[in-house]
């Protein structure tokens, strides 16, 4: 493992490193944003419209997908030609705009993913997607400093969660606290009237 290709070992390593934590990445980030995409459409009160999407005939999925994708190219070519132009707000808008395609395949893969699966093409592509994926997160698994990064992450939300805990205890303790004092100064002005009368 210390002597991948030589003396470029370590330029190598790195390389494979960063792009296993870039597939990761971005499916976390695929399935997070397309179970948000999920729960907005549920909020806004669109299941409607998403029963309607699951009930669409297969041959009308190619399209969405081509255009979504075709989407996806568009704002590619939008985004360096706003960099070119010196619009640099602009083109970076049109850089988040494109990764919000992402969460939008994921969306549509968990709408007829399964529906997909019975044509010769898609689940060959699934099933290399799927041995790519358990090939980098098995090497990532057993690496060192993924388990580092994995007792970091432990500690980091253990003390988050004992933080949370004592700011909520504080957070109580000041709710009876004002609680009491607003018993006394209802008191306080019971009294007065009283006195008054």
């Amino acid at each position: 493992m210390h002597n991948w290709f030589g003396r470029r070992g370590k330029f190598v390593r790195g390389t494979i490193i960063a792009f296993a934590l870039l597939l990761i990445l971005l499916e976390w980030m695929a399935r997070l944003l397309g179970g948000a995409v999920h729960w907005a459409i549920k909020q806004l009160g669109f299941t409607h419209f998403e029963e309607w999407m699951r009930g669409l005939p297969l041959w009308c999925v190619g399209p969405i997908v081509l255009a979504v994708v075709a989407g996806y190219f568009f704002l590619e070519m939008v985004q360096w030609a706003l960099f070119g132009m010196h619009y640099y707000v602009l083109g970076a808008l049109a850089h988040l705009l494109k990764w919000m395609i992402f969460p939008v395949m994921s969306y549509l893969w968990n709408l007829y993913g399964e529906r997909l699966l019975i044509y010769r093409p898609v689940r060959w592509m699934y099933g290399l997607y799927m041995y790519l994926h358990v090939l980098i997160f098995d090497w990532v698994h057993r690496q060192e400093w993924y388990h580092k990064a994995m007792e970091l992450k432990d500690r980091t939300v253990a003390a988050s969660r004992e933080r949370i805990a004592y700011l909520h205890r504080k957070l109580v303790q000041l709710a009876r606290v004002l609680h009491r004092r607003r018993s006394l100064f209802a008191r306080a002005r019971r009294l007065n009237r009283a006195r008054h009368r």
